[in-house]
C-alpha cells in the first residue's frame, strides 16, 4: 500500500489526526470567539446567541439560493424576549440590508465597532468573490450587550465597474419580533443602464 507520510509511524499519524481535527474546529469558531462569544455568562445567552447567528448564516444562504435559481423557500425563528428582525430596503443606489437585533449578558466583548463574521466590509467586490456581507457589533456596558448582526450584498464589479447586485424586497411587514416565519422567493428585475438588480422577496408571514 503506497505510504503517503513515509517514515511516519502510527503514533506520528495519530498526532497529525489530532492536529487537522483541532485546526477544523478552530476554524469553524475563530470569527465568533474573536468578538467575545466565549465570555456569555448565561447558558441560555450563549444558546441564543448560536441560534441568532446560525438563523443570519441560513438567511443570507437561502436569499442567495433563490437569487441564482428563482422559486420559493420558507424558515422560521423564535427570536428572544426583546429581540427584532428587520428589514431595511435601501434609497435608490443605496445598498438594502436586514438587520438582527438582541441581547445577551457577558463579562466582556469586543465593542463599538464592526466585524465581519461573513465575507469583508465594502460596497463593491470583483466578481470573483461572493458579495454576502454579515456584520457584527456590540454595544453596552455593566454586563449587558445589545448585539446587532446585520446581512447586505455588495454590488459586483467587473473590471472595477459595478455590474449587478443582490437586491432587497419587502412586501408587507418589515419588522418583526418573537415567533417569525419568513417567505423568501424571486422578486423584480431591474435595469439601471447597464447595472442590475436582482431583487429577492423576504417577507414576513
Amino acid at each position: 500500500m503506497f505510504d503517503a507520510l513515509p517514515g511516519m509511524g502510527r503514533k506520528g499519524q495519530q498526532v497529525l489526526t489530532v492536529i487537522l481535527l483541532t485546526v477544523v474546529v478552530l476554524s469553524v469558531s475563530l470569527t465568533s470567539y474573536l468578538w467575545g462569544r466565549e465570555m456569555l455568562e448565561k447558558s441560555r445567552d450563549q444558546r441564543n446567541f448560536e441560534r441568532m447567528e446560525t438563523f443570519i448564516r441560513k438567511l443570507n444562504d437561502n436569499i442567495k439560493e433563490v437569487s441564482r435559481r428563482g422559486g420559493r423557500t420558507e424558515m422560521s425563528i423564535d427570536l428572544p424576549e426583546g429581540a427584532e428582525l428587520k428589514i431595511n430596503e435601501g434609497p435608490s443606489g443605496e445598498l438594502d440590508n436586514i438587520t438582527l437585533d438582541f441581547t445577551v449578558r457577558g463579562q466582556m466583548m469586543t465593542q463599538d465597532r464592526d466585524i465581519a463574521i461573513v465575507g469583508s466590509e465594502g460596497s463593491e467586490t470583483p466578481i470573483i468573490y461572493s458579495p454576502d456581507v454579515v456584520v457584527a457589533r456590540s454595544e453596552g456596558s455593566g454586563g449587558f450587550y445589545n448585539i446587532q448582526l446585520k446581512l447586505y450584498y455588495k454590488n459586483v464589479t467587473v473590471d472595477g465597474i459595478p455590474q449587478s447586485r443582490i437586491g432587497l424586497e419587502a412586501p408587507g411587514r418589515t419588522i418583526s419580533m418573537g415567533n417569525t416565519k419568513l417567505a423568501i422567493e424571486q422578486g423584480t428585475r431591474e435595469d439601471h443602464n447597464g447595472f442590475t438588480v436582482n431583487n429577492v422577496k423576504v417577507r414576513i408571514i
